[in-house]
């Protein structure tokens, strides 16, 4: 498709074999018929060597009575975050491929729907979601400008089908999007989106990383900390440029920022260890967070600002902004 989006009004009454001729996630992975096994996978070379579990510190004997925490699997399920993070990147340029919209548009976009998730009380976890849906369907999907913002609530209303226990409906997005949208358009959407994206919806985001990287370090208990950390990538989410770095690099370079800016080992052994980064690894994803929070309350752009300089958030926005710090040892 050159420009034009072809979606209709009205949605299919039930769920077809995925149309051959929409794009799917995996573009460079040409789709193998039945008889054949899928390709292995191969690593993204941007990663760093990554951690091994053999020998890694002990960071949830703790919690080892509580069932959520789920300290029997939580090595194993880390590991496969880990193994499935390359395989679910997406092009750091992917927007150049886009004929009718641009990185600021899709910044513009991002920072709305931050403003919607703090508006219909949403877990963190659905709003990385949401920005992961984006990204990997913008990257093989013609989409016009005009319907941009359908992608971005359809996106929303998916994620938060997956996270959340009780879900915003359908006509909560048609209102928060001041009817530009009507219902059929939306699940029609929500359709296209999950055929494109093949159903996969269980992938690792930033999220992921950053809560164990926080408990890594430390400073799980930290609500100043945790907070700050977040308030870092999240500033992230609606720069185009951070594109550049994977999640767990993001994350662990957002929770090393957090705790030098508030008086904490940047990178106690643990950290390094389970995020399998060092300061070399991550010190120019430090700076270009640092950066992103000096220039936050000027930015034109300001929904992630507002949200942490309030009370709620610990007012983590206006702490000032991290500094470099040693390698850990």
């Amino acid at each position: 498709m050159q420009g034009n989006d072809s979606w209709g009004t009205r949605p299919r009454a039930s769920l077809r074999p995925r149309d051959t001729n929409i794009p799917v996630v995996a573009a460079v992975q040409p789709e193998q018929p039945a008889a054949q096994p899928a390709p292995a996978p191969v690593a993204a070379p941007a990663l760093p060597a990554r951690r091994a579990s053999i020998g890694l510190p002990d960071i949830d004997s703790k919690d080892s009575n509580d069932p959520l925490a789920a300290t029997d699997f939580i090595k194993y399920m880390y590991g496969f975050y880990t193994r499935v993070e390359p395989r679910v990147r997406v092009a750091s340029d992917y927007m150049s491929r886009q004929n009718d919209i641009n990185d600021k548009m899709r910044s513009i976009l991002v920072d709305w729907l931050v403003d919607v998730h703090l508006k219909f009380k949403l877990m963190p976890e659905t709003l990385y979601l949401t920005v992961n849906l984006i990204d990997r369907f913008l990257e093989v999907k013609q989409v016009t400008r005009k319907h941009l913002q359908l992608v971005g609530v359809t996106a929303m209303l998916v994620a938060s089908k997956y996270e959340e226990i009780w879900a915003p409906e359908v006509r909560d997005f048609v209102y928060i999007s001041d009817r530009a949208y009507n219902r059929d358009q939306i699940l029609n959407m929500e359709k296209i989106m999950l055929n494109v994206l093949r159903f996969n919806l269980t992938v690792p985001t930033h999220y992921h990383f950053l809560q164990r990287f926080l408990k890594a370090a430390g400073v799980a208990d930290d609500k100043e900390v945790t907070n700050y950390a977040s308030y870092l990538v999240e500033l992230a989410l609606p720069e185009y440029s951070m594109l550049r770095f994977p999640y767990s690099q993001i994350a662990a370079s957002a929770v090393s920022a957090a705790c030098s800016a508030l008086g904490h080992d940047p990178m106690p052994l643990a950290l390094c260890r389970h995020s399998g980064y060092d300061d070399e690894d991550i010190h120019e994803c430090v700076d270009a967070l640092a950066a992103l929070y000096e220039k936050a309350p000027t930015a034109s752009l300001t929904a992630v600002y507002k949200k942490f300089a309030s009370d709620k958030f610990y007012n983590v926005a206006t702490k000032g902004a991290p500094s470099r710090f040693p390698m850990c040892s």
